[in-house]
């Protein structure tokens, strides 16, 4: 264990299998509205030097940073041994695209806001900064680009595109004005500000060099931030594409010398930090706390574990509070949709007891709503800031007999006990209709509840020794959520920890013969567009021209995996749910038992002794193909996905950063289609990614580790 981060430095094929192992640990999805402590959760589980590195995660108010953080624990590490691995976006123009929809965005309200002094209007510094630094929050690097030097290049091309804008072919609010009133005669309810975005957009996509200078500057901005870092790393590890999949550094760290870790760390969660530009998920590993590996024993050993003696592994992913941009809860909607896409094993769902109680209704509605998208997944709600609320129970009682705002030591105790009965009678037996609905979406699982500030309850747990109010409860919610995701996939209890025979193989693997399988069903997905294409392709209409907002959540939603409908007054109107339409077709289709049938597994690389292979040989087969059933409509849901965004991501990228909102999204529908009528494409595609998906559940009924 000693030379485990030596090698690691030298050896991109250790490290890579030690990464691919770690991915087989139950993985725990943190998410709640901001300020549910979230982050202070995270910091039981680390040692005080990785606490003060993941600490710049941190705001007075919320994460400062945009990019999604798993935390990897492994005992196998020393507390002073941390991995980092960077991971960028799939296709770079992702962020390009959101780069240049927040710009149009704030052309279209500043220009529109100044259209009575467009002949005099000049771009100042803070036009500039609305665009660095959204609103939505999509990205921060204002701070960045003034410190690289950079604003003043993106300020002269920014002028020049918006001179271009309102000057040509003709003063843009002569044409503007002129085109609402023409148009105002029949459609009443048309707003100017519409028709200015309109021919702002247009005149903004007309011109291919103002797309191509921002693109340019765009990929200079990405490079200096990889090149900042770029003697940083151990190892760049690519796929078999060689395409980049991740950036990666080892090392140790100390309280005192975060050496290379802590400045990388640094940069990408310090305050404005532009990395989000860059990267869209961090994989931060080390060990885990002392006192959680410490419990996670006591816990195995009270329980007569069978993993007693194993290593402690776990993932948790730490994501942005859903109402860091809104507390709408439409807003909501869409961030919990977001979180949902991840891949993962169970959800713990945050919220402070003294969060607004409309807030936490809602977000208790909508997961109730959207229970499809977690299904047979673990699922557990925690009210965070327990001590809060029971010390302001306490007071209040105490006020109430007596008058005064501070008890009497002698009393401390007795209204501390029957302040915290009054909180228990509230979070476990309430017999309201939100209550019963939290029950509903945790399968009946009780609702925990945490303490997050041990100083405020330092006095409290001197009065109740069972600790109920201690913060490191996380580790029993913990143990008991990994108990619960190892029996959702073994059916039985543990998982069994299995070995492999070489650094690139995993024990385990799927063998297929499904080809000709696939082929009967890629004839039969053509014929299914041939039938319903006019679901989509009847929006694909030159008389009807559609809002860019409405456009705009068409793609952002499909991204997710989710469909939009638009009620448009003015503009045109669509309902377009095609990642559900062609679900009902792979639904339909796709006859699952001879796809199970057609399935087995390869026990080519597993090592261990015989008694266990002789068990996996004889009780997997079943248990996976029962898992594949019980998980056949989440599979199909996320195939769907894939088929229609992930698959076509580069080339539909290509059409919304190169045209027109209204016209993009008709150029889209037209590719849509195209893709859909190509067997080639369901050939190529659907099986690839359906065993993808069969992979990541027999990946998970086993623990892969070390020998």
């Amino acid at each position: 264990m000693k030379n485990l981060i030596e090698n690691f430095q030298k050896n991109p094929l250790e490290v890579r299998s030690f990464l691919m192992k770690q991915e087989s640990a139950s993985t725990v999805e943190l998410f709640g509205p901001t300020k549910s402590t979230k982050s202070t959760v995270i910091t039981e589980l680390l040692e005080p030097a990785s606490n003060k590195l993941i600490g710049y995660n941190v705001g007075e108010d919320a994460q400062t940073t945009l990019i999604r953080l798993v935390l990897m624990l492994n005992s196998r590490l020393h507390e002073t041994q941390v991995i980092v691995k960077c991971i960028p976006y799939d296709n770079n123009d992702t962020m390009f695209l959101t780069f240049l929809t927040e710009l149009k965005r704030v052309f279209a309200e500043e220009l529109y806001d100044n259209r009575d002094e467009l002949e005099t209007y000049q771009v100042e510094e803070n036009f500039l900064k609305l665009i660095l630094n959204p609103k939505t929050r999509s990205y921060h690097c204002f701070t960045y680009v003034v410190k690289s030097g950079m604003l003043e290049e993106f300020l002269m091309i920014i002028r020049n595109i918006v001179s271009d804008i309102i000057n040509t072919p003709e003063l843009l609010s002569d044409e503007a004005d002129s085109l609402f009133k023409q148009r105002r005669k029949s459609e009443k309810e048309l707003r100017k500000k519409e028709v200015y975005e309109e021919v702002i957009e247009k005149r903004f996509c007309n011109k291919e060099q103002h797309q191509e200078s921002i693109r340019v500057w765009f990929n200079k901005l990405r490079k200096s931030l990889l090149d900042e870092l770029k003697n940083s790393w151990n190892h760049i590890l690519k796929n078999n594409s060689g395409e980049i999949e991740g950036y990666v550094i080892c090392d140790n760290i100390s309280e005192s010398d975060s050496g290379i870790i802590g400045q990388i760390i640094k940069r990408i969660y310090e305050k404005d930090s532009a990395y989000s530009l860059v990267f869209s998920e961090v994989n931060y590993v080390t060990a885990p706390s002392e006192q959680f590996t410490r419990a996670y024993k006591n816990f195995l050993a009270k329980e007569k574990d069978n993993h007693q003696g194993q290593k402690l592994k776990i993932n948790i992913i730490d994501t942005m509070g859903i109402t860091q941009v809104s507390t709408e809860k439409e807003q909501i909607s869409d961030e919990m949709d977001k979180i949902f896409q991840r891949k993962t094993d169970a959800y713990l769902f945050l919220c402070s007891t003294i969060e607004l109680p409309t807030t936490y209704d809602d977000c208790i509605s909508l997961l109730k709503s959207k229970q499809a998208k977690y299904q047979n997944k673990v699922f557990v709600i925690c009210r965070t800031k327990a001590d809060e609320i029971i010390r302001n129970k306490m007071i209040n009682n105490w006020r109430k007999d007596t008058g005064k705002n501070v008890i009497d030591d002698e009393h401390y105790g007795n209204y501390l006990l029957e302040a915290f009965e009054e909180f228990k009678q509230e979070m476990t037996y309430s017999d309201n209709h939100i209550r019963s609905i939290e029950y509903s979406i945790c399968n009946h699982l009780p609702i925990e509840f945490l303490c997050t500030a041990p100083d405020m309850s330092k006095d409290m747990r001197k009065v109740l020794k069972d600790g109920e109010l201690e913060s490191s409860k996380i580790y029993k919610i913990l143990y008991d959520i990994m108990k619960r995701i190892d029996n959702n996939y073994s059916g039985y209890g543990n998982r069994l920890w299995l070995y492999s025979d070489d650094l690139s193989h995993r024990p385990l693997n799927i063998q297929c013969k499904a080809q000709e399988l696939s082929k009967t069903i890629s004839t039969a997905l053509v014929t299914c567009n041939m039938q319903q294409h006019n679901q989509y392709l009847q929006y694909d209409t030159p008389d009807v021209t559609y809002h860019w907002n409405s456009v705009y959540c068409f793609y952002n939603k499909l991204s997710w995996g989710e469909g939009h409908e638009t009620r448009a007054k003015v503009y045109g109107s669509f309902k377009l749910y095609l990642k559900n339409m062609v679900r009902s077709w792979l639904s339909k289709m796709i006859p699952m038992h001879d796809m199970l049938n057609d399935i087995s597994i390869s026990y080519e690389h597993l090592e261990n002794d015989l008694e266990t292979v002789d068990y996996v040989k004889k009780n997997f087969l079943e248990q996976f193909r029962k898992l594949i059933s019980l998980n056949w409509y989440v599979i199909l849901d996320t195939v769907s996905k894939k088929l229609t965004y992930d698959c076509l991501q580069p080339e539909l990228n290509q059409i919304f950063i190169e045209n027109y909102y209204d016209y993009a999204f008709k150029k889209s529908l037209r590719y849509f289609d195209k893709k859909f009528s190509d067997e080639g494409y369901w050939k190529n595609a659907l099986l690839y990614l359906l065993l993808i998906e069969f992979d990541g559940i027999l990946q998970k009924m086993y623990i892969f580790d070390e020998v």
